[in-house]
């Protein structure tokens, strides 16, 4: 058996590479999908450290006094966390700010993380300047706040959090790695404004919403109750109470009177005014229960406008639609009384303090969002705010304007009750926008089923495994036909081919048990290289490094059975057709011809079928892909048929051209495993090539971009409308050209579920977005559950169904970013904790957007109440005029952190990542073309090497030298060059839904590659040919 294997050693080396390839590829990939998915779940532990659970305030804040509570344990963290961004060298970059207490942080210093310091490159000596959203207490999308949306923080330069002292934390379940900026959490309070606030509290204990609901008091989410001499008073630090604790309290406490402080614009009677005043509207006063219509006025208000009971006042405000889109409106009202404005005055909490206006010392310091005109503040004015301050001069009926004063963030600023005790048991930390969440257990399930990179490089690697098998087929056939001799010997010996069979078998399976474990070791390799190159060169595809080489042992025995099985199988199979008795299978050529003409038919027509039905009915990519291979067997079985054909043939006269086929007709299964390796090899590259998406089609861009020109992303809320010409006057916008289109987007940030997220998501950002701009765009809209109607699709998901709202989603998000099919249902919690259900119900195509789902404006602010700020914003506007927009933009908003792109930039940006598996599918795929060239120069090598003899009969009967080399090299050339021709074709077949896609380059670069090939594969040919001859002379 030894010596056997060692005198067809020539044979058994390439079976052995084979097997090698074969192992190394199967167990490589699946080992690949482990290593993506344990580096994953690493960095899963690697941005939590040991949290698991963490209780957040999205909109608000909360008391750090909840760290004092036992139930969190002595390791709980509160934490200060904002978004920020830091300009460098003249580009803004985005950050995460920590407010910290255990990181022994110098006053006034800060540390980041050394992705940030890579990115920014800092000196030991520079200071770090943080912009950051000018937050407070007050929500900032509310009308009384300051003109300032921004805050500067100045500070020194510490050095690095290492990422095992937490220096990667990041709550998003991405792998991207975050730029952290860490500072003293007391520092960050006081840039903010918000002394002894957190908004994040991460603890090691597992604390469920019934702990929860046990620690919480009101005071933790800013509540204040204050007993005052006939009442108890409710207030909040942050001016507003939610709408549902308002229900909430009042709904518990009989009686209760609900209070709104407003900033009016006017309060007139018969051409007098008082312009700019406090008023309260309130249920109740003193007892009495006010009327709609009715208005009470302080004795100093009367006084002024010369009013009487009975008398009509009218009280001019702005009030607000969204987006701070501010229309003025007027009310009018009769005097129900006069009331002493010492009552009032008395009454110090009867007005809300709103910061920058009720705490300045003149009105015209009034630091306010609003337009106000300072021109019309008299010294009257003047004189009672020195003397009264914010005290109302009216008190009129609260549900008279609570529906124009009330605003996302509250419907009231105060609550009084006539009870000692007000009950207030009813509250729960949800309705204060307080939320609980287990991030360990979310962040590896997403990472455990994001994308599966063993199925991926299994399908990538596809072909290289058939061509290995093809590999290792063609030395065996050659070598059992050179045995053939010694099989029918043994056979004469009286040897059963069950026992000829067993020695071949016990022969070979050293051979590829041997191989085997060589196989696992270089599979290993294959994916540490595969590793560093997802890491490097390959990081498009993944958007981060430092990935890990981590083999399960299931997945070794898996990956070696399922390879070592596969090559045994091809191993017997090969045997088997070795031994099999020719005599029992005996079919006339007439007959043979017949069923290969048939069978050449049906896959012709099958495949013209599914050209037809793809073209005009499905317009599938994937299906275009499997045309081409349907093509390749189409051709294969046309080509098997000719050379049968005209092979079989034996005519009575000589005839070269019959000379060659009755040639390729001899060995026609060694030209036909030839022919598969190598058209395979071609269409693969081809088609990866070609299938690169380019930027030709300007219809396919503009359905891709809509139509707009540029992309926007700020790091601090935009709180006004750039359609408005007040809102561009308040972001120094009014040089925008006037027909710029603007397309406002409110967010909901979660979890991007773009193809730049390797992670499983189940919950995406949701973009908040005006529905009927959308279906104005030249965005398209695929398939949806409502039919194929443009304008009733836009209709549809602009309305909810019930509980139930609609949106759209990108086709790839639907697909591939969250795993979902059209109609299924997503699940998010809304501001007050509740479950929100949200059914994806149409796909547009390739899109700007993706990585979000679309939900309509109206609905979103239905879900997510206090979300009123854009952070996302696209522009449509003419070529020459975009680059000045986009600088424009850039400076204009440079306060809030705006990060400008066109819109081509943007899809670039995703089809970078499918460049990125294109690439690696067309490296594979090379080398599997290799391997088809490899087989393909052993059965060329192996017809001339045993064709010496006939070489040296060719020379006797006066056959030249030169007439020989060409009977040879058109005998050895047609395989191989219809084997490229029929790659090439089949790649156009498959590429043309996306013929517009591929750009003059890339045609180019094919084509190019097509005529070198070939080149090379003539030039080859026709050497091996001439060295052949020259080899067997005389």
């Amino acid at each position: 058996m030894h010596r056997n294997i060692r005198y067809f050693a020539r044979y058994y080396r390439l079976v052995a590479m084979a097997v090698v390839i074969t192992v190394a590829v199967i167990v490589g990939s699946l080992v690949v999908g482990d290593s993506v998915r344990m580096t994953l779940v690493r960095r899963v532990t690697e941005r939590l450290g040991n949290t698991e659970t963490i209780i957040f305030s999205r909109s608000s804040f909360i008391s750090d006094s909840i760290l004092s509570v036992s139930l969190l344990g002595e390791s709980a963290r509160g934490v200060l966390l904002t978004d920020g961004f830091i300009s460098r060298n003249g580009k803004l970059v985005p950050v995460f700010v920590w407010g910290v207490d255990d990181l022994s942080l110098s006053e006034g210093s800060a540390k980041i993380n050394p992705a940030l310091s890579e990115e920014l490159g800092l000196e030991a000596s520079e200071d770090i300047v943080l912009r950051l959203p000018a937050t407070g207490l007050v929500p900032s999308g509310s009308l009384f706040v300051t003109k300032n949306y921004t805050v500067g923080l100045r500070l020194s330069y510490e050095g690095l959090v290492p990422v095992d002292s937490g220096g990667n934390i990041n709550l998003k379940n991405e792998q991207v790695l975050p730029f952290n900026v860490f500072v003293r959490r007391s520092d960050l309070a006081e840039a903010l404004n918000v002394g002894g606030k957190i908004n994040l509290v991460l603890t090691d204990r597992q604390i469920s919403s019934t702990d929860l609901d046990d620690i919480w008091n009101q005071e933790l989410s800013g509540l204040v109750v204050r007993r005052k001499a006939d009442f108890t008073e409710i207030t909040s630090g942050r001016v507003f109470l939610q709408e549902k604790v308002v229900e909430t309290i009042c709904q518990d406490n009989l009686a209760s009177d609900r209070l709104f402080s407003y900033l009016v614009n006017s309060i007139e009677r018969e051409g007098n005014s008082i312009p700019y005043s406090f008023i309260t509207a309130m249920d109740r006063y003193k007892g009495h229960i006010l009327r709609k219509d009715e208005i009470l006025l302080s004795d100093y208000a009367a006084n002024r406008l010369g009013a009487r009971v009975g008398d009509t006042i009218r009280v001019s405000y702005y009030k607000s639609e969204g987006l701070k889109r501010l229309d003025t409106d007027a009310r009018q009202f009769k005097v129900g009384r006069v009331v002493p404005l010492s009552e009032w005055v008395s009454d110090g909490s009867l007005s809300a303090d709103f910061p920058g206006l009720s705490n300045v010392e003149r009105c015209t310091d009034w630091d306010s969002d609003l337009p106000i005109q300072m021109d019309l503040i008299t010294d009257e004015d003047e004189r009672y705010w020195d003397l009264f301050r914010s005290t109302p001069k009216a008190i009129i009926a609260y549900d008279a304007v609570v529906g124009d004063w009330g605003n996302a963030y509250g419907s009231a600023t105060a609550i009084r009750i006539p009870n000692a005790r007000p009950d207030l048991t009813g509250l729960r930390p949800e309705m204060f926008g307080i939320q609980l969440i287990h991030p360990r257990e979310a962040g590896i399930y997403a990472a455990r089923n994001g994308v599966d990179f063993a199925g991926l490089f299994l399908a990538l690697g596809f072909f290289i495994i058939v061509s290995a098998v093809l590999l290792m087929l063609n030395p065996l056939s050659e070598m059992f036909y050179r045995r053939r001799h010694e099989i029918a010997l043994l056979r004469s010996m009286g040897y059963t081919r069950k026992r000829i069979k067993g020695m071949l078998w016990m022969e070979s399976v050293p051979v590829v048990g041997g191989a085997s474990v060589v196989g696992v070791v270089m599979g290993l390799l294959y994916t540490r290289l595969i590793m560093w190159l997802l890491g490097g060169v390959w990081q498009g595809a993944t958007q981060t490094d430092g990935f890990g080489v981590y083999p399960g042992t299931w997945t070794l025995i898996a990956g070696t059975l399922v390879s070592v099985g596969l090559s045994l199988g091809l191993l017997r199979w090969a045997i088997v057709r070795a031994l099999r008795e020719e005599s029992h299978k005996v079919y006339s050529s007439g007959s043979s011809l017949r069923k290969k003409r048939l069978g050449m038919i049906v896959s012709g027509m099958m495949t013209v079928a599914m050209i037809g039905v793809n073209v005009w009915v499905l317009h599938s990519v994937p299906l275009f892909m499997v045309i081409g291979a349907a093509w390749i067997v189409t051709a294969a079985l046309w080509g098997d048929y000719r050379v049968a054909k005209n092979g079989s043939v034996h005519p009575s006269l000589f005839n070269r051209s019959q000379l060659i086929w009755a040639t390729i007709y001899a060995n026609r299964k060694q030209s036909l495993l030839s022919f598969f390796a190598l058209s395979i090899g071609v269409f693969i590259v081809f088609s990866v090539g070609l299938n690169r998406k380019g930027f030709a089609d300007s219809s396919q861009i503009r359905i891709g971009t809509g139509g707009y020109s540029l992309w926007c992303e700020s790091s601090v809320p935009v709180y006004y409308d750039l359609s408005t010409s007040s809102g561009k006057a308040k972001l120094s916008l009014s040089d925008l050209p006037e027909d710029t289109e603007v397309l406002q987007c409110l967010r909901y940030n979660a979890d991007d579920a773009s193809c730049l997220n390797l992670n499983k998501v189940t919950t995406p950002t949701v973009l908040g977005i005006n529905m009927k701009a959308l279906s104005n765009s030249d965005f398209q809209i695929e398939q949806t559950i409502y039919g194929e109607d443009r304008e009733v699709v836009f209709e549809r998901v602009r309305e909810r169904t019930n509980s139930v709202y609609p949106a759209l989603v990108d086709a790839t998000v639907l697909t591939w970013g969250i795993g979902m099919n059209l109609g299924d249902t997503l699940y998010y919690k809304n501001d007050q904790g509740l479950p929100i259900a949200i059914r994806l119900v149409g796909t547009l195509s390739n899109s700007v957007f993706q990585g979000n789902i679309l939900v309509d404006q109206a609905l979103f602010s239905e879900i997510w109440t206090e979300t009123t700020g854009s952070e996302v914003f696209l522009l449509k506007t003419g070529e020459s005029e975009r680059e000045e927009v986009k600088n424009l933009i850039s400076q204009a908003l440079s306060e809030y952190g705006v990060r400008v792109m066109t819109t081509n930039d943007r899809l670039r940006q995703f089809n970078t990542v499918t460049d990125t598996y294109l690439t690696i599918f067309m490296t594979l795929g090379g080398l599997g073309l290799l391997l088809g060239i490899l087989s393909f120069i052993i059965v060329i090598r192996k017809n001339l090497a045993m064709r010496r003899d006939e070489i040296r009969l060719y020379r006797v009967l006066g056959f030249t030298d030169g007439q020989i080399g060409r009977i040879f090299y058109k005998e050895n050339i047609l395989v191989p060059l219809y084997a490229i021709l029929t790659g090439v074709i089949g790649a156009l077949i498959s590429v043309s839904a996306n013929f517009s896609n591929a750009g003059t380059g890339a045609w180019s670069l094919a084509l190019g590659f097509m005529l070198f090939f070939t080149g090379c594969v003539m030039i080859f040919v026709r050497r091996l040919v001439k060295r052949e001859i020259g080899s067997s002379k005389l």
